[in-house]
């Protein structure tokens, strides 16, 4: 539900993007709402008490890193398209969004994982 809300928030913003490139351009900002949302969900007590310690900040840190792959890979699919002078295709952004989509969810994933192990 917050996807396609979000979608439609990329939508209203860039009118630019249509078809596959909004996908793709909305596929950017899942992975940096994700490295985002990293702050906050490290900072919640159920997650100082599932990674007691330095645990936490290894466990952030890890988090943040696996963030920042899918971001890089984005990006990389983004520029190899400017590059070219090309538009997303339905792959490339499909792939795009999947990579975003899935660092919102790694992060929300130990937030999970958190509140079910305390």
């Amino acid at each position: 539900m917050f996807g396609i809300v979000f979608i439609i928030i990329v939508a209203a913003v860039d009118p630019r993007s249509t078809g596959w490139d909004l996908l793709g351009e909305a596929a950017l900002d899942f992975a940096i709402l994700g490295l985002g949302a990293t702050g906050s969900v490290f900072d919640n007590p159920k997650m100082s008490q599932a990674f007691p310690g330095a645990n936490a900040t290894l466990a952030a840190i890890s988090v943040i890193a696996v963030n920042l792959v899918f971001a890089a890979v984005i990006v990389f699919i983004r520029a190899s398209q400017a590059r070219k002078s090309t538009r997303f295709t339905g792959f490339s952004s499909i792939l795009s969004l999947f990579l975003g989509v899935l660092g919102v969810g790694f992060t929300a994933s130990t937030l999970v994982w958190a509140y079910m192990h305390v």
